[in-house]
């Protein structure tokens, strides 16, 4: 039996999210693909939730690197290079995948380094999936082009980049011209989504959220911060409550717009029909209880609560940006809306609140769609493939059981 190959992965936190996610269900499946999968690490946030205790519970092997943290810091970047490039040079990976802006950085430097030291035919692949992107939407002009020129030259130390839809990929190749198309791979997310698929009664999940019986119930799965959009989802729930009183909002998720989200909540005189129920581990409940999730982000890759929604057999209405109206075909698996126009948004929430017969066949189309495209198993065998079909090109067609 060949030696397994050896797979480093790089992810600056273990936070809530969809990155997280992705590198926690594939570990297994990987191993039994012939990988050897090593995760590195940095520490979460204030006030992020972790995933450290999961993934362990679900035996990924961890490595915390602990200046590798989202924000920037010259001396801790400096420390968590330096680490990294010890890490390279024990691990002796073929494989380095990095994932998030800021690992992505570091650890793709840091492996270009590492093959300076090797020969052809050890050099390791390296790999990077943008699950969304920093060029816009986080920062003034000025800093989205500084960011741009970034990526570009490091897009040149990549082998291989992933995104995770195919409009993104446009983003990344055409829009910011970032990569040239053959070094750009669509890779939908896959998750482990059968738990989602045979959801506990809806009274007994309301029930455990404190939610009513008997009322509609708009749900919002994700992180309190900027990009997000949280207040414009608290103005489309206030204008659904003109036309619905009863409608109750859940809003699973925390972050550092919370304090301001909750204040103008209590402004709107909203507060006895806002839930705000932090991070939730149960998210069969969560989906369970709901009627419509809701999205309001202003920039997006593919959002894993609209998946997980979907394959909950939730109806959605979310903004139209980034990877979101391939993953939600408008009409049939949810409605889209465009960014920034709240009274559309709260429009549609007010179209699905008033028909439940649409809800339930926006439901079972979003399902079927999700099912079909984002299971754990298909990214599983999509990586394997690009990562011994990018090695064997790296190494010059030499075969992989002698590659080292």
């Amino acid at each position: 039996m060949p030696e397994p190959l050896r797979l480093l992965r790089i992810i600056a936190r273990l936070n809530v999210g969809g990155p997280s996610w992705q590198v926690m269900v594939l570990d297994e499946r990987l191993k039994n693909r012939g990988w050897e999968s090593l995760l590195l690490h940095g520490q979460v946030g204030l006030g992020e939730a972790s995933l450290e205790d999961a993934a362990r519970q679900k035996g990924v092997r961890l490595q915390v690197v602990p200046e590798l943290g989202r924000r920037i810091s010259p001396w801790s970047d400096a420390v968590a290079f330096v680490r990294l490039l010890g890490l390279l040079r024990r691990v002796a990976p073929d494989v380095v995948h990095t994932h998030t802006a800021k690992a992505g950085a570091l650890g793709r430097v840091a492996a270009a380094v590492y093959n300076v030291t090797r020969s052809p035919r050890h050099r390791c692949l390296v790999v990077h999936t943008f699950h969304g992107h920093v060029m816009n939407g986080y920062f003034g002009p000025t800093t989205n082009r500084l960011v741009r020129v970034a990526e570009r030259g490091l897009a040149r130390l990549s082998d291989r980049i992933v995104t995770i839809s195919e409009r993104q990929r446009q983003d990344i190749v055409a829009r910011y011209r970032i990569a040239s198309p053959g070094r750009v791979s669509v890779v939908p997310l896959g998750f482990e989504l059968e738990p989602l698929v045979d959801l506990p009664p809806a009274e007994r999940a309301r029930k455990a959220l404190g939610l009513p019986a008997d009322v509609l119930v708009v749900g919002f799965v994700g992180r309190l911060v900027p990009v997000k959009q949280p207040l414009a989802l608290i103005e489309a729930f206030a204008q659904l409550s003109a036309s619905h009183p009863t409608a109750v909002l859940l809003v699973v998720g925390d972050g550092e717009l919370r304090p301001a989200v909750e204040h103008d909540v209590a402004r709107r005189g909203l507060s006895e029909r806002v839930v705000f129920a932090g991070w939730r581990s149960d998210l069969p409940n969560v989906y369970s209880a709901v009627d419509i999730v809701a999205l309001t982000s202003r920039n997006e890759g593919t959002p894993v609560a609209l998946i997980e929604a979907m394959a909950a057999g939730r109806a959605v209405v979310a903004t139209d940006v980034g990877g979101v109206a391939d993953l939600v075909e408008h009409g049939t698996s949810g409605l889209l809306v465009s960014s920034g126009d709240m009274r559309a948004l709260g429009d549609a929430l007010a179209r699905l609140a008033a028909d439940p017969d649409e809800r339930r066949r926006l439901g079972r189309n979003g399902r079927a769609h999700a099912l079909a495209r984002y299971r754990a198993d298909r990214l599983a065998d999509d990586l394997d493939r690009l990562y011994r079909l990018g090695l064997q090109e790296k190494r010059h067609d030499s075969p992989l059981e002698s590659a080292r």
